[in-house]
């Protein structure tokens, strides 16, 4: 944990001022919280062991998807497809989405189905894509082995993943608007956003998930409103979580009340 204060890399950046307790009811066994914008870290627990992601795999995937693939292309749903594990998103056999309807069930429901159709419909390899991306960005303890995350050997570390959506918030952000939709209909279906955290002041996207080894993993945006009275976009990494929204009003009422900028 950052305490006291610490210099930016910039001058032309205000000095970020961390004071408080040491959050130790937070359940999540991973944490990176920090400032979009700077860079700054504010909060971090064990932010370099590694963890599988879950469902958070699904921000990556859904964006390199739509990076190689022709948005307005059509794509058919097999019986293949809507036999992986769950039905959220509810696609079904013979039905034809855009690609870029795909991410909709994806970001919003979490839908694996999804997932796995734009895994299979992909030009390039999408999963070797993701770990490519990863590498480029020198996350050597990241690593993907499937499009959705059911896999548990999507994994990543809390500071990883944290540099990692930082850099998707700001190359593709379109993914980010999505996952700040509450619902979203097109011709064949409509979906509802399941993310916790979507009604709550100031959210400004992100996605959550679950597997057994996973337990509850998060990556959240919040623009927050500080003591000194700056409005900052913090991001919140949670890995291995036995309560997301208590541990996120935990860490949030930390940033609101301990952190200010000079």
């Amino acid at each position: 944990m950052v305490v006291g204060v610490a210099q930016e890399s910039s001058r032309h950046q205000p000095a970020v001022v961390v004071t408080g307790g040491m959050l130790s009811t937070v359940s999540a066994d991973a944490i990176y919280v920090f400032d979009l914008q700077s860079g700054m870290e504010i909060f971090t627990r064990n932010e370099n062991s590694i963890h599988p992601i879950a469902s958070v795999t699904k921000l990556i995937s859904a964006a390199l998807f739509l990076e190689h693939a022709t948005a307005t292309d059509v794509a058919t749903i097999t019986w293949a497809d809507i036999d992986t594990e769950g039905r959220s998103g509810r696609l079904k056999n013979g039905q034809q989405y855009l690609n870029k309807e795909l991410l909709f069930p994806a970001l919003l429901e979490s839908s694996n189905d999804a997932s796995v159709v734009m895994q299979r419909v992909s030009p390039v390899p999408l999963v070797d894509s993701m770990n490519t991306y990863a590498r480029k960005h020198y996350l050597l303890d990241t690593h993907f082995t499937d499009a959705s995350g059911l896999d548990d050997g999507n994994v990543s570390t809390a500071y990883e993943l944290g540099n990692l959506v930082a850099t998707l918030y700001t190359q593709y952000p379109h993914i980010f608007d999505i996952t700040q939709l509450k619902t979203y209909l097109n011709h064949v279906n409509a979906w509802m956003n399941n993310n916790p955290f979507v009604h709550d002041e100031g959210y400004r996207g992100g996605k959550h998930g679950y597997t057994y080894a996973a337990n509850r993993t998060t990556v959240a945006f919040f623009d927050e409103t500080l003591q000194s009275g700056n409005i900052r976009t913090i991001g919140y990494v949670l890995l291995d979580s036995d309560g997301l929204q208590t541990d996120m009003e935990l860490l949030r009422t930390y940033v609101q009340n301990s952190v200010t900028y000079k």
